[in-house]
């Protein structure tokens, strides 16, 4: 295989490597109970805190303006709190 090939192939493992990663470490975040699995409860919990930081004007319904302005105010950083 040529230089550029063998070049692509490193990169995409590395991409790769760093999306497993990314996966583990939401997954340790999601996992409240530390038990190694998600429950139901869990993973409702997780889309419940980021419907709520998207829901500005707290009126049950997230729009695309509320989507767009969160984005670009760190909405993912704060799902975490």
């Amino acid at each position: 295989m040529g230089r550029g090939v063998m070049d692509d192939m490193r990169q995409s493992r590395m991409i790769g490597g760093m999306h497993m990663l990314g996966e583990k470490i939401m997954f340790a975040i999601v996992d409240r109970g530390g038990d190694g699995a998600l429950s139901f409860e869990e993973v409702t919990a997780i889309y419940k805190r980021i419907f709520d930081k998207v829901n500005a004007n707290r009126d049950g319904k997230g729009t695309m303006e509320e989507i767009d302005s969160g984005v670009h105010t760190g909405v993912a950083a704060r799902v975490r709190r």
